[in-house]
């Protein structure tokens, strides 16, 4: 299976501290001239409801949440505005971004899904990056589902079910029984995070390993992980996360479960190819206009503007690197960790000894302890960040810089034209 099946849903800053490694020198040879951010959202509330959905698999009740299921914290918003204020600091010190508030704004465009944790994590991207600025958040007016740029069960409904269903069970066998072989351990290590004393779950409480080998069982770990990871980033007291008794040699093995079910979810190239083909066509669009300095049909944005930022969510990150074959690390993380916060980072830079365009592809997040800890970034103590090689066009200079003619032939051979949309009017 490929290397999604590691992909995990929260960095492991909990069970090591790892030194950032060096970031590559500044590009001597070339300028920066536009970027686009695509990025989760931040920290949120379990959008399960965990006294109900799954409360019925902890010994011990959940501990509460401030807001509702699905909502973004006060500390995740507080993150995000952290995120956006690093990336004020790195772009100015680029030359992209003036650090005036007022003249930067201008140039700035935000686009997000329709719901409160990402329109809310834009504004707060948003307060980071101009601060004082009240910058606009181009949404639809209501939380529906049905984006189709940032909402990936659309397209995806597209696809004839039985097809979509044969295609995940192509790579695992046929089988979901035969994955308990592999991610049996995990799922004892989650039964004895959820249970304690002898792991025997008490009366009216169900033991996951009495479910079903099924795609309801990697959902069901995944929606339980996600409970117990985001509570530890949302800097909630120790005894809060897992009862005190999630260790941090647990981390790896229950984040395998989660990616696990984010993998075949949304990972599987048919389903990828469906869920972010027009994603990426917007995307592409978005840089040859930013290259062209006149408008492309189907970009974000208006000619002129230098800083596009998306916010939706691992959903939107996941299948977009799948499809454009995308793979990294960060410090403290096993491969291709999609974080709250983590943004997948498209610049678009111009060699100056012939003015070639070229892209440079990274994943810039804030670990597991710095969402925790919140503190301010600086230049020298930057969010974890990672080069990306985008096979078929990048190059070995550093940063991996590919041409954009090459990037642009690697996203058109990826996508599904057919499921192209254009944006709609109101988002605008």
């Amino acid at each position: 299976m490929r290397h999604w099946l590691l992909c995990l849903l929260v960095a492991a800053g909990v069970a090591a501290a790892a030194a950032q490694p060096p970031a590559p020198p500044p590009s001597a040879d070339s300028d920066l001239r536009f970027v686009l951010i695509l990025s989760r959202h931040g920290v949120r509330s379990p959008i399960q409801r965990t006294d109900n959905d799954v409360g019925r698999f902890a010994a011990d009740p959940w501990p509460k949440w401030e807001v509702p299921p699905g909502i973004l914290t006060p500390h995740g918003e507080r993150v995000m505005e952290l995120m956006g204020a690093y990336y004020r600091l790195e772009y100015t010190a680029q030359g992209l971004l003036t650090g005036d508030p007022a003249r930067d704004a201008a140039g700035l465009f935000f686009r997000a899904d329709a719901n409160q944790r990402t329109t809310a994590s834009a504004r707060a991207i948003g307060q980071g990056l101009v601060p004082g600025v009240a910058v606009v958040v181009h949404a639809f007016a209501t939380d529906r589902r049905g984006d189709p740029l940032l909402d990936p069960d659309g397209p995806l409904g597209r696809v004839d079910a039985d097809l979509r269903t044969a295609s995940l069970l192509g790579r695992i066998g046929g089988d979901h029984r035969l994955l308990l072989e592999e991610y049996r351990p995990a799922l004892e290590t989650l039964e004895r995070v959820l249970v304690g004393g002898d792991g025997t779950p008490p009366p009216g409480k169900t033991s996951l390993l009495d479910l079903p080998a099924n795609p309801a069982l990697w959902q069901t770990a995944q929606h339980v992980v996600d409970a117990l990871t985001l509570a530890y980033a949302d800097g909630k007291p120790l005894a809060e996360v897992g009862w005190g008794r999630l260790h941090p040699a647990d981390m790896l093995p229950l984040m395998s479960l989660s990616a696990l079910n984010f993998n075949l979810t949304w990972a599987t190239p048919l389903h990828a190819k469906a869920a972010t083909s027009n994603l990426a066509y917007h995307l592409l669009a978005t840089l040859e206009q930013a290259a062209r300095g006149q408008a492309v049909e189907g970009a974000l944005g208006s000619p002129g503007q230098r800083f596009v930022v998306l916010v939706g969510h691992d959903s939107n990150i996941i299948p977009l690197g799948s499809l454009l074959d995308l793979g990294w690390r960060v410090p403290g993380a096993p491969a291709n960790p999609f974080l709250p916060g983590g943004a997948l980072v498209f610049e678009l830079r111009r060699r100056r000894a012939d003015g070639e365009f070229l892209v440079r592809t990274s994943y810039v997040s804030p670990t597991l302890d710095q969402s925790r800890e919140a503190r301010p970034f600086t230049l020298d103590h930057p969010p974890a960040s990672a080069p990306i090689f985008v096979p078929d066009c990048s190059t070995a200079a550093p940063g991996y810089d590919a041409p954009l003619d090459r990037f642009a032939a690697h996203v058109r051979a990826a996508i599904d034209p057919q499921l192209i949309e254009p944006e709609p009017a109101e988002v605008r």
